[in-house]
């Protein structure tokens, strides 16, 4: 698989820290670049008794999930996401909309491959306020992050 053939990734959660990126990544996550962009058509959920969230197609929903369109991927960092990310998350092929261009942008997002358990809408800014370390502390991890306790 050539560079040309890797999808940008759209970063919704936990990702979107650049505290988590350096965890991940190490000196890989300089080699993104990242363009703030959005998504519709979709909910963002706390995922019940974990530090990290979900994302579930709406497509009634007509509010943005915020987040970063990322570049700059090679194999050797999609590889690190996918550990990363776990057996719970794979890659599926959406839409997103970066905001500054105003153009759709076919990409991927992790999404969850079974029903999860979650609980209220998981807000970003909150996250970082109130449970970043909490997910530092009992969820992280490189080779695949903890499921829920």
């Amino acid at each position: 698989m050539n560079k040309s053939k890797i999808l940008p990734l759209f970063f919704y959660g936990t990702l979107r820290s650049q505290e988590v990126r350096d965890a991940v990544l190490d000196k890989n996550a300089n080699k993104l670049i990242l363009s703030d962009a959005y998504l519709i058509g979709f909910k963002l959920f706390k995922v019940k008794n974990a530090n990290y969230p979900l994302i579930i197609k709406d497509t009634l929903s007509k509010k943005p999930i915020l987040g970063y369109l990322v570049k700059g991927l090679d194999k050797k960092i999609i590889r690190q996401l996918d550990l990363f990310e776990g057996d719970n998350y794979s890659r599926y092929k959406v839409y997103a909309y970066e905001t500054k261009k105003k153009i759709k942008i076919s990409c991927e997002i992790y999404m969850p491959n079974k029903s999860l358990a979650y609980t209220d809408e998981w807000i970003f800014e909150d996250w970082c306020k109130l449970n970043k370390n909490n997910f530092f502390e009992i969820d992280f991890s490189k080779k695949g992050i903890l499921g829920p306790r």
